[in-house]
């Protein structure tokens, strides 16, 4: 399966219909026919992301080596 934000074919499967990718470090799922994409921190816990552009702006700022902190991840989840 490639993956839905940076088309990547690095995904693995790590649940029943949940996917992650270690190109861009985003889960994925397909609900329904409904992408939804997932970011997890280190901590373990999960941030929803409402569409591809905001997961393509966490993407970016995480190659960018940029820390992310709580705070950081809301305000790009918020746009």
């Amino acid at each position: 399966m490639f993956c839905p934000v940076c088309r990547s074919i690095n995904t693995g499967k790590v649940g029943s219909n949940v996917y992650y990718c270690a190109d861009c470090l985003l889960e994925f799922t397909d609900k329904n026919g409904q992408m939804e994409i997932f970011y997890i921190d280190a901590e373990g816990a999960s941030f929803a992301l409402r569409d591809k552009n905001i997961a393509l702006k966490l993407v970016e700022t995480i190659r960018s080596g940029s820390q992310l902190f709580p705070e950081k991840i809301e305000e790009l989840i918020k746009g």
